[in-house]
């Protein structure tokens, strides 16, 4: 009698979708260039790093997909849960 092994097959992942990205170019004065080049060298960042969290910051509460914060913790008590 041959027996079947139990395990089962591994399943193949999904491919995740890629970030789609979208070009933004603006000016700047001879100063500000400086003053962000000074910035950055100090704060060992790069500029286009430094430009996307400035970005990310302002813009974070107008995303549409961006779920509202949970002010649960995981220590806290269940006790009104409905299970």
């Amino acid at each position: 009698m041959a027996t079947k092994s139990t395990r089962k097959p591994r399943s193949r992942r999904k491919r995740r979708q890629g970030i789609k990205y979208k070009p933004v170019s603006f000016k700047l004065t001879v100063g500000q260039k400086k003053a962000l080049e000074s910035y950055c060298k100090t704060n060992n960042v790069t500029p286009v790093r430094f430009m996307k969290s400035l970005v990310n910051t302002h813009v974070e509460r107008y995303r549409n997909d961006s779920p509202p914060p949970s002010y649960v913790t995981e220590n806290q008590l269940k006790l009104f849960d409905s299970e």
